[in-house]
């Protein structure tokens, strides 16, 4: 305890200790430069990311379409063999709104797109008479298909595209061909329809044009292979659209494909004669109205020939047959009226072709095979001086159908002998069954004409005016008669059926009438049984009957 400190004496000083100082040390230095190595990395990394956009970019492109129905800004793709090559970033009317224009980006494996020859069309849902297509994009939504135009050889670039309404019928991965064949019309056909071979869908139409003169249709059809080999330079093509009714010289003949034939139109092939390489592909085709008119056209060397008739042609048709000796060796061509100048006539000018291949194994014995059309014409004009004419003939009464005949007429006067020239002028003679089918006709008319109708007329309205008279007579004089005489027949028929009633007078007496008759030819029945038993009973009488034991009735007992 410390002594209190008394006043007037200060406390002594006491030394305090220094405190120690504190100790200063230096930290060391830390190096940042690895920091820049975080933004260095994030510039590699969107580096990367830019340059791999970049490279996979695409070209940029514009698609054309009459409407937007489906396609929505930055979701429809662009699609090829359902991997996505592009994607759609704008859709905008054109200059004179009449139709939309889609810009799209394509990826890098999509830039070969980019060219001439590409088509474009949206993918919805679609009904048509080749089926349902289109069903999955009601759950992905619709997209844009492409593909490439295997007609179109150019390879140039371009941006700028017109898309397409409706699906193309083929795309360019199909294996098969491609054929053109011309017709005089489009009828029902169109693209779509069917092609067959030996009634199998084979191929389809893809497209029609107009030629430049206006006066032939081209379609351009697809065969798919392997069928597409049996295309060769025998085929020939026909229409097949609708019913094929045909009355001809052999009756009616009725000739259909199959349904979808019917509605969408079809076309069929088949070869005639022997097979032939096809040497251009590019060969047209020509298209026939039916296989009846295919098959009319023969393999061989063709004769051009003119003929003139100056009768009536009425039921010569374009097709109908020329015959020699029953065997048709060509068709008519044409039928045209022309006029003499100097005979101040008309007169018909047919035009017709013959196909002596028709003539069968004589064509080849004649060596007829190796001739040309002007070496045939020749042969024609020697036939001619000794009588080779044309005449019409009918084939058809019913339908008064005619047909060309090539006959031998001794008899006639020789003609000067034809110019060998193409087409070759046949000599003609008029035909006799029709002068007389004609002459019986007017006749048969002239008779009718003879036959008095008006005065069968009057007759018959007088008949039936003496008819209604004495209907009228019967009515009031016959008929009361004829009432009384029924009556009394009614009665007479009453009294009769009193007298045949059960009990009555006769019906009992016609009884007992019978029984007695009955009984009477009973007693004749026993009568002749005992003349057959003894015949000599007539002159003695009958007999006695001997006294016996029987008869007298005793016993020996």
């Amino acid at each position: 305890m410390s002594s209190p400190i008394e006043p007037g004496h200060s406390e002594p000083v006491r030394e305090v200790p220094p405190k120690p100082l504190p100790r200063v040390a230096r930290r060391p230095k830390r190096s940042l430069a690895w920091v820049w190595f975080i933004p260095l990395a994030a510039l590699v990394v969107g580096l990367s990311i830019v340059w791999r956009g970049y490279s996979q970019q695409g070209p940029k492109i514009t698609i054309t379409f009459q409407s937007a129905a489906g396609i929505e800004t930055g979701k429809t793709q662009i699609r090829y063999r359902d991997v996505v090559i592009g994607l759609v970033k704008s859709v905008r009317l054109n200059g004179t709104q009449n139709g939309v224009i889609v810009e799209a980006d394509l990826t890098k494996d999509g830039a070969a797109f980019a060219r001439e020859g590409s088509r474009f069309w949206v993918v919805k849902p679609r009904i048509g008479l080749g089926g349902v297509s289109g069903l999955t994009t009601l759950f992905s939504g619709s997209y844009i298909e492409t593909d490439f135009d295997t007609t179109t050889t150019s390879r140039a670039k371009e941006k700028d595209f017109i898309g397409l309404e409706q699906p193309p019928p083929i795309t360019s991965d199909r294996p098969g061909s491609h054929f053109t064949l011309r017709s005089n019309s489009l009828g029902s056909l169109g693209p779509g329809a069917p092609i067959y071979f030996r009634r199998i869908q084979v191929g389809l139409v893809t497209g029609f044009t107009l030629n430049d003169s206006g006066h032939h249709v081209d379609l351009n059809i697809f065969v798919d292979a392997p069928y597409d080999k049996f295309v060769d330079g025998s085929t020939r093509f026909w229409n097949e659209s609708g019913i094929d009714l045909t009355i001809g010289a052999q009756g009616m003949h009725l000739q259909t494909e199959s349904l979808l034939s019917l509605i969408a139109g079809g076309i069929s092939f088949a070869s005639f004669g022997k097979p032939q390489t096809l040497t251009d592909p590019k060969k047209s085709f020509k298209l026939f109205d039916s296989r009846l008119a295919a098959e009319a056209v023969p393999e061989g060397v063709a004769v051009p020939i003119r003929m003139r008739f100056d009768q009536t042609v009425r039921g010569l048709n374009v097709g109908a047959a020329v015959a020699f000796h029953g065997v048709d060796i060509g068709v008519v061509d044409s039928v045209a009226l022309d006029f003499d100048i100097v005979t101040r006539r008309f007169f018909t000018k047919v035009d017709a072709t013959l196909y002596p291949e028709r003539l069968g194994s004589v064509y080849v014995e004649l060596k007829l095979a190796s001739q040309t059309p002007e070496d045939l014409a020749a042969s024609l004009s020697e036939l001619t001086t000794k009588g080779l004419r044309a005449q019409l003939r009918t084939a058809n009464i019913l339908t008064g159908q005619l047909y060309i005949t090539l006959a031998d007429f001794p008899n006639l006067t020789p003609v000067e002998t034809p110019q060998v020239s193409l087409p070759f002028m046949m000599p003609t003679v008029p035909s006799d069954d029709l002068g007389a089918m004609q002459a019986q006709i007017a006749s048969i008319i002239g008779k009718i004409d003879r036959i008095p109708f008006e005065k069968i007329a009057g007759d018959l309205d007088e008949m039936m005016i003496q008819i209604k008279r004495l209907s009228e007579s019967l009515d009031k004089s016959v008929a009361p008669k004829l009432a009384s005489t029924l009556t009394q027949i009614e009665k007479t028929v009453k009294n009769l059926n009193v007298l045949i009633a059960p009990g009555s007078p006769l019906t009992t007496s016609t009884e007992a009438m019978l029984n007695d008759l009955k009984s009477s030819l009973k007693s004749l029945k026993s009568l002749t049984d005992s003349l057959q038993a003894n015949p000599s009973s007539v002159i003695r009488g009958r007999a006695t009957e001997p006294y016996s034991r029987d008869t007298l009735g005793a016993t020996g007992k």
